[in-house]
């Protein structure tokens, strides 16, 4: 689960966000950045506890992907179908049909060895996806990722659908926990030259050097968040 979160609230003392807010499931990150949004990808769904949140702002207009074929089927896909969400199983990657390891643990699973069982999946990019499904992604200009350290693959193999996206929210980590290479500072580094502003971050970094970041496109101009639609939902 993201530390950050669609709702999480903000510390203007520290400049970062903080889950734990008495106005958290009023204001979140759209209205704090001042951008609206209509459609949502969200990549590594587990039990995908932002979907109370997703509906309040986009209505069904969801789309989740989860990797772990249990998860999915248990958990992930049963929610995501009582909310009238799209959803897919799949293990999102930067190329189409890498043999990997997937790695199983009580909490969470990842591409990084994160527990004793894994399981081989067959890699496909996020834009494979969106393409073999006939995804309008005119709809969809939100991107959440939390993947155990593969944010910056999973984006990779999205850039060519990265136009259509004007916030980012995904895991980083300043120590590279889980030993992929993408430190914190790459991926912000790589989405600045995608025209993508880091806007804030969660005050997780602080005490654990890891957490989400929220990115926002600069190159133009975004629709204000509107909050008189997301309270009458």
């Amino acid at each position: 689960m993201s530390k950050l979160g669609p709702y999480a609230s903000y510390d203007a003392e520290t400049g970062y966000a903080t889950w734990d807010h008495p106005t958290a499931e009023y204001v979140g990150i759209f209205e704090r950045i001042n951008v609206d949004i209509k459609g949502i990808l969200h990549v590594g769904m587990w039990d995908f506890v932002e979907h109370d949140c997703y509906t309040k702002l986009v209505g069904t207009n969801v789309i989740g992907v989860e990797a772990n074929k249990f998860i999915y089927e248990t958990i992930s896909k049963p929610v995501a179908d009582r909310c009238g969400y799209k959803s897919f199983n799949a293990c999102v990657y930067s190329e189409d049909g890498l043999e990997k390891q997937f790695y199983l643990a009580n909490d969470c699973s990842s591409l990084s060895p994160v527990g004793n069982n894994s399981v081989k999946v067959v890699t496909k990019k996020l834009s494979t996806l969106v393409e073999e499904n006939d995804i309008d992604m005119n709809q969809y200009d939100f991107l959440n990722i939390d993947a155990e350290g593969a944010e910056l693959e999973i984006l990779k193999g999205f850039e060519e659908h990265l136009k259509y996206i004007n916030v980012i929210d995904l895991e980083t980590s300043y120590d590279d926990r889980n030993n992929t290479g993408a430190f914190h500072d790459a991926i912000v580094e790589w989405l600045e030259q995608r025209n993508f502003s880091l806007a804030e971050m969660s005050d997780s970094y602080n005490y654990e050097r890891w957490g989400d970041s929220v990115f926002v496109r600069n190159d133009r101009d975004l629709a204000p968040f509107d909050k008189t639609k997301y309270l009458l939902k």
